[in-house]
């Protein structure tokens, strides 16, 4: 009875765990979402002092790069990293919103950024998973959670076992 009752309870964590999945990925997206458009403004606001100088945009970075005074190469570094931050950014957008229910726990992983997972987790308010993916999820969350009983229960037998030699 015991036995069964762990089975049962480790089901229904792994269940309400992985059905959390959907939530937490779209709470995820619209937090990189509102980081993508700060970072097309910041860039978009880069590119318009570069046109007000009559400058692409290389050439109005360059020269801050290229500066003799250590405030004008560091601000010119900032701009190129805002630039960096901005691709990966709409690559990461654009990777998490093509993916499909399936793939999207492997692209997630993928362009995770610790710092907004961290974020995302902390004000993560879980949902009541009625869509298909989160029915999905919480089958494999249950399934999951029977391995890892099983598992378990394996690793404290061999263990009893063990000692009992």
């Amino acid at each position: 009875m015991t036995g069964r009752l762990l089975n049962l309870l480790f089901a229904i964590a792994g269940a309400v765990l992985l059905s959390q999945l959907p939530a937490f990925s779209d709470q995820y997206l619209q937090r990189l979402g509102g980081r993508l458009d700060q970072a097309r403004f910041d860039v978009y606001r880069i590119a318009q002092a570069a046109e007000a100088e009559n400058m692409s945009l290389t050439a109005y970075i360059h020269t801050f790069t290229a500066s003799d005074q250590s405030p004008h190469r560091r601000q010119g570094r900032i701009m190129q990293e805002q630039i960096t931050q901005l691709a990966r950014l709409e690559r990461a957008f654009g990777a998490l919103r093509a993916a499909g229910d399936i793939t999207r726990p492997i692209v997630f992983l993928r362009y995770a950024e610790t710092e907004m997972v961290a974020s995302t987790l902390s004000d993560f308010s879980p949902g009541l998973p009625l869509s298909a993916a989160g029915f999905g999820y919480a089958m494999i969350g249950a399934l999951g959670g029977l391995a890892v009983r099983l598992g378990l229960g394996r690793v404290f037998s061999l263990i009893h076992r063990v000692a009992a030699t």
